[in-house]
Formats: C-alpha cells, sequence, structure tokens
C-alpha cells in the first residue's frame, strides 16, 4: 500500500512540474539601442518631440516576420554627459523586462533622452513589457500589456514628477 501512495505521489509531482513548465517558453532575446542618443536639452527646438517632459513613454511596433519589437522610449531619465548606455533584456514568464543603465556619470546634472531600442527574438503572443529607469525612485513604473498577436503596434506613458522630469533637483 506504501509503495501504490508512494507511486501516485509521484506521478502528481511530475505532471505538476510539467504543466508548470509548459506555461514558461523561452525565447532567447537580443536587445541593442540604435544610433548615439542626444540629451533632449541639447536638440533643436524644431527637433523636439510633443511629448511633455512630465511624461516618460514607449512607442512599440512589432514585426511579426522577423521577430522583432521596436521600441522607442520617450524622456527616459540619464546622466547629462554618460559615456555610454545601454540596455539588457530579460523574459521570465510572461514579462520582458528590459534595465537601462548608464556608464561613467561625466556631469553632475541628469537630462531627458529618446532610446530607440530593439529586441530581436520576440514571438507573437501576450507580454507584460516593463522598462527598469535608472532615476525612477519611487514613480510609477512604465509597465503595460502587449497583445502582440492582435496589436502590431501602441504606445504608453507613465507620468514623472521628479528629476530630472521636472525642472526643479529636488
Amino acid at each position: 500500500m506504501k509503495s501504490i501512495l508512494s507511486i501516485l505521489f509521484l506521478l502528481g509531482l511530475f505532471f505538476s512540474c510539467t504543466s508548470e513548465s509548459e506555461n514558461q517558453t523561452e525565447m532567447e532575446l537580443t536587445i541593442r539601442i540604435n544610433g548615439n542618443p542626444q540629451c533632449n536639452g541639447l536638440k533643436s527646438a524644431g527637433a523636439m518631440l510633443q511629448t511633455p517632459p512630465s511624461q516618460s513613454c514607449i512607442e512599440f511596433a512589432f514585426d511579426q516576420y522577423n521577430r522583432k519589437l521596436i521600441l522607442k522610449h520617450l524622456n527616459a531619465g540619464f546622466n547629462c554627459c554618460p559615456e555610454s548606455l545601454w540596455c539588457t533584456v530579460i523574459y521570465r514568464n510572461d514579462t520582458i523586462i528590459i534595465q537601462e543603465f548608464e556608464k561613467h556619470l561625466g556631469c553632475k546634472c541628469n537630462c531627458l533622452y529618446d532610446l530607440d531600442i530593439e529586441i530581436e527574438g520576440v514571438e507573437p503572443g501576450k507580454y507584460n513589457l516593463r522598462i527598469i529607469e535608472p532615476y525612477l525612485g519611487s514613480q510609477q513604473a512604465l509597465v503595460n500589456l502587449l497583445d502582440l498577436r492582435s496589436q502590431k503596434q501602441g504606445s504608453f506613458c507613465a507620468s514623472r514628477s521628479i528629476y530630472p522630469w521636472s525642472k526643479s533637483l529636488n
């Protein structure tokens, strides 16, 4: 009787693990920032986008045939004079997490940038997209649900009230 219970327990454990792992599809994602982003304050007035500095926004487009998610992060906060900017990407469960970084803080100020980001290897599906910004603090996270099966482009924003999104250094 003990051996039958042991076998039933092991079968139950095996099937519960299998169903859990079926929900964790793996994707090999690669990410890059295109171009050489400049502080928005250094751009001419004609080149400025219409996104207010109190907003951090993502515009996205999905190229299903090339499995590429193209993002524009408007008003990303970084140091005014970084040596370089870069991102990492992780796919965990149903979430694509992008973390933004800067190397060598060259100035004692921060400003807003527009980043052009490409993620390759994305399959059509439903994902939470989360951007981890270096100066976010306790402000609203930049996160949204994307259904890349039916929605090939769109945008979403989060409000910002602290420096570098506000004019004061508080």
